[in-house]
């Protein structure tokens, strides 16, 4: 189901155009894009809906989310859709040193406007043989017959932002 935070649009399990969208309102042009990702075929977090509450693991393929203004902006997130980024990263992300190193996340720093101009996806990845492995938003496709959405994800492909490890990204922006 969609629904709308604050006049903002939200698709559950589309993460990636939420925050396109979200890069479409001009507040949010001087923000940064983290697209976050792995080495490995996941990545743990926590506090994302998807958990059992704030102590449990979730494993994604990737996640994106906005920082703006100091905050980050997670629509998936058990925590307050806008979140100060070092709560937001002290509740969500686990010390490197107890993870194997296939779980470990890293982070693709995006200008919005960089974003914005670069990324496409056709939502081909979202397709099965059977169909939709979850409804598709009520918007328009970003591209009609292309994705890059891969590469955004692949964490050793430096064509897009900055990839960046936990520690610094803490640094930079903490």
């Amino acid at each position: 189901m969609t629904k709308t935070t604050a006049g903002l649009h939200y698709q559950p399990y589309y993460c990636e155009e939420n925050i396109w969208q979200l890069c479409q309102n001009p507040q949010y042009a001087d923000g940064q894009v983290l697209f976050i990702s792995g080495y490995g075929e996941y990545f743990a977090m926590l506090c994302q809906q998807g958990g059992e509450g704030k102590g449990h693991l979730v494993c994604w393929d990737y996640h994106v989310v906005m920082l703006h203004a100091g905050n980050i902006l997670d629509f998936n997130s058990s925590l307050p859709f806008s979140t100060p980024f070092e709560q937001y990263f002290a509740w969500s992300f686990i010390d490197e040193g107890l993870l194997p190193e296939d779980l470990i996340p890293m982070f693709r720093v995006i200008p919005v406007g960089e974003f914005v101009e670069s990324f496409l996806s056709d939502r081909r990845h979202m397709k099965t043989e059977q169909g939709w492995s979850a409804p598709p938003p009520p918007w328009p496709l970003i591209s009609q017959s292309s994705s890059n959405l891969s590469r955004f994800a692949d964490m050793r492909d430096l064509e897009f932002g900055e990839v960046l490890n936990l520690s610094e990204i803490l640094e930079r922006f903490g």
